[in-house]
């Protein structure tokens, strides 16, 4: 039952990436890159690269960033 963990004993569950991968950075910063799968096809990998690249202002990289969010969620 979740009610009788003692609080900050849960369990956190990310998604791990299968197989290899490589990251893909964000802009300057090299802290600030996204991962993904090396198996892709070439069109796709771009595709996903040049999508990622277009959008990265929509990433937050610290609870910081997520202002109105409850740090619990983030």
């Amino acid at each position: 039952k979740l009610k009788d963990k003692e609080p900050g004993t849960e369990k956190i569950y990310r998604p791990i990436p299968d197989g290899d991968f490589e990251v893909i950075p964000l802009g300057d910063d090299p802290s600030k890159g996204i991962k993904i799968g090396t198996g892709l096809p070439d069109l796709v990998r771009k595709q996903l690269e040049t999508c990622l690249k277009g959008n990265a202002e929509l990433f937050a990289w610290s609870a910081a960033e997520m202002p109105g969010i409850d740090p619990e969620v983030a």
